[in-house]
């Protein structure tokens, strides 16, 4: 009866071990992608900040979004920042922020479409928006008080 129980024990104590072992390696793969814009108004011409953040384990490879001038039409890219690297973990993790910053010269209203970035070779998509919101340009007229 004793070298059952203690079979049991040590099969207790090697399923508690393997799952450990493959939740950290679960954890180690993980990839999250987050996206946020500084304002969701702005005046015709003026700027606002599009931030781009990755996180992702160190021996992955990453592919940052291919924008050029536009994000989408009526909303001008004036600058895309250089990608900002942070190793975490003793070097094991990555953060990875990009920066873009974006204006438009139209009063409209614009629908921001999602992030997308690839990890090894798989998509990982992220709105700038987690509720479906638009992103608007308007016009503000202003009047002097000529008394």
């Amino acid at each position: 009866m004793n070298i059952l129980n203690t079979s049991k024990k040590f099969l207790k104590a090697g399923v508690c071990a393997i799952m450990l072992i493959t939740a950290g390696q679960a954890q180690a793969q993980q990839v999250t992608v987050d996206a946020s814009i500084d304002s969701l108004q702005l005046l015709i011409g003026e700027q606002a900040k599009v931030k781009l953040e990755i996180s992702m384990d160190a021996k992955q490879k990453l592919q940052l979004p291919f924008l050029r001038d536009t994000l989408v039409k009526g909303v001008e890219i004036l600058d895309i920042a250089k990608p900002d690297t942070q190793m975490l973990n003793d070097g094991k993790r990555m953060l990875i922020k990009q920066e873009y910053t974006i204006t438009s010269f139209d009063s409209a209203l614009y629908y921001l479409p999602p992030f997308e970035v690839m990890v090894n070779g798989e998509p990982y998509r992220k709105s700038i928006f987690h509720s479906g919101r638009y992103a608007a340009s308007r016009t503000i007229l202003r009047t002097e008080d000529r008394s």
